[in-house]
């Protein structure tokens, strides 16, 4: 549960410029759990997208980002966690 907020908020934080997977996991190893794999990590955000609260999306210039969706965000304030 520790690892879905963190990473809702992370993605609220970025707004819609996103985050790659990449720096999701370092900032997640480095405040929350520092022997978090990248495989966990992805498994955890593509629950979260089965659940429509993240997208992914290729900028014209870059790698692919997720960012939070609309309905993301309002699960963020509802949980108070923005």
């Amino acid at each position: 549960m520790q690892l879905t907020r963190f990473i809702l908020c992370a993605l609220s934080a970025a707004g819609q410029l996103g985050l790659t997977v990449e720096t999701i996991l370092r900032e997640a190893r480095a405040e929350l759990q520092r022997d978090l794999t990248l495989p966990e990590l992805e498994t955890e955000i593509r629950t979260l997208a089965d659940k429509s609260l993240l997208t992914i999306y290729t900028p014209t210039l870059g790698s692919k980002r997720w960012r939070i969706t609309q309905l993301g965000t309002s699960v963020v304030k509802e949980e108070g966690l923005a």
